[in-house]
């Protein structure tokens, strides 16, 4: 175990190259969503099954001139009972299919109705006009998605349309969260001289929005027997997430506990702000975070480290994509660690702007509850001027 600080890039990598996806299971498809998909699948259905118009209209042939008779109303799910021939035609609703001898659509805008059932066309059209072509969705036997994709509202849509019900995706990482500290009451009884332990839930919650199940096992007294209890619970999840208690002080068991229950510590400190007491180890298969107490370091060390080895271990891409930005206001700082500065967005000007929220205090929520963005600011630079380039990275818990 490395004691000394290391980057953030180089514990990441240390995390993910330690993380295998889980195993599949058979879910509905409405729980599928956000999901990773295990195996390819497959279109068993061609979509649209046959042609149909794709408006309001008549159906025609093109080669034909002059008004033509209307010889039957086809709306959608009917079947059509007439070839369209010469001299012909047939009045036609948006997705109806497409009767034979038709080869285009004109919408009813461009037409007038005579007398005697006869149609005239304003505008003549051209073969294929507003038809939706069979198979223009999908084919039978065409690749519909590949394994590991992640399955958005779109998709399921696509999946019902195959007549599919089901489909097999990665199974949810059981993630358990553990805190620590006498000093704390828990949110629904409050207790004089106490502080409120609001990072159990904020963290079981970002949990729950990186597609984790979560379980709050409790919180350990200040000693060894409660904290190496309550650990030992939380081994038997796929992920154990344990808060606060890690730094050197005679009621910090976090380190101990989790050496005398077996768990191999990969590294213990991290170069950056806010976060730098982390811990990263494992014990069998199950993985362990050790994240800082104060409330804002634990959740950037959750969004940079936690979220991405949730996301693998559910089949899916690890990182949101950076985005370049400027800043809109003077940051002044030491190099030395990699800080990450809560923020918020606007685009001015067609570009990306950030702008640091006004406390950056690790302590302190409210320097956390108004952010939608992290500026990530490398270890090696200085201050960062006004209207200069930067990375942002986008939070999930602006939306969680």
């Amino acid at each position: 175990m490395a004691s000394s600080l290391i980057p953030v890039d180089e514990a990441r990598a240390r995390i993910l190259r330690l993380i295998n996806p889980l195993t599949r299971e058979e879910v509905q498809i409405a729980e599928a969503l956000g999901r990773s998909v295990t195996d390819p699948i497959v279109a068993r259905r061609t979509l649209p099954p046959w042609d149909n118009s794709a408006m309001d209209g008549y159906a025609v042939r093109t080669a034909d001139a002059g008004p033509r008779r209307v010889i039957e109303k086809i709306f959608a799910g009917d079947t059509p009972k007439h070839e369209v021939v010469a001299g012909t035609c047939a009045r036609i609703m948006t997705g109806a299919q497409l009767p034979r001898g038709a080869d285009a659509v004109v919408m009813q805008e461009k037409t007038k109705v005579l007398e005697g059932g006869l149609v005239e066309l304003v505008e003549a059209p051209k073969p294929g006009a507003n038809v939706r072509r069979r198979g223009e969705d999908v084919v039978e036997g065409a690749l519909l998605f590949p394994a590991g994709r992640e399955l958005g509202l779109g998709d399921a849509g696509a999946l019902w349309g195959q007549g599919l019900e089901r489909v097999f995706v990665r199974r949810r990482p059981r993630v358990s969260i553990v805190s620590s500290g006498d000093e704390l009451c828990d949110v629904g009884a409050v207790v004089e001289g106490k502080i409120v332990d609001s990072n159990s839930p904020v963290i079981a919650a970002a949990v729950r929005s990186a597609g984790g199940l979560a379980t709050q096992v409790g919180r350990a007294a200040d000693s060894l027997e409660s904290t190496s209890a309550l650990f030992g619970q939380g081994l038997e999840s796929d992920v154990l997430i344990t808060l606060a208690g890690a730094s050197v002080g005679e009621k910090d068991f976090t380190k101990e506990a989790l050496t005398s229950l077996g768990v191999e510590i990969d590294f213990w400190k991290v170069a950056m702000k806010p976060g730098k007491p982390l811990a990263f180890g494992r014990k069998g298969d199950t993985i362990v975070f050790g994240l800082p107490g104060n409330p804002v370091s634990a959740m950037v060390t959750f969004e940079i480290f936690v979220r991405p080895a949730l996301r693998v271990l559910q089949g899916l891409a690890p990182f949101p994509t950076a985005l370049p930005a400027r800043a809109a206001a003077a940051i002044a700082r030491q190099p030395g660690l990699r800080h990450f500065v809560r923020a918020t967005w606007e685009v001015r000007g067609g570009e990306l702007w950030a702008i640091p929220l006004a406390s950056q205090s690790s302590g302190a929520l409210s320097s956390a509850s108004g952010a939608t963005c992290l500026i990530d600011i490398p270890e090696a630079s200085g201050n960062v001027e006004i209207g200069s380039h930067c990375q942002l990275l986008p939070v999930a818990w602006a939306g969680a």
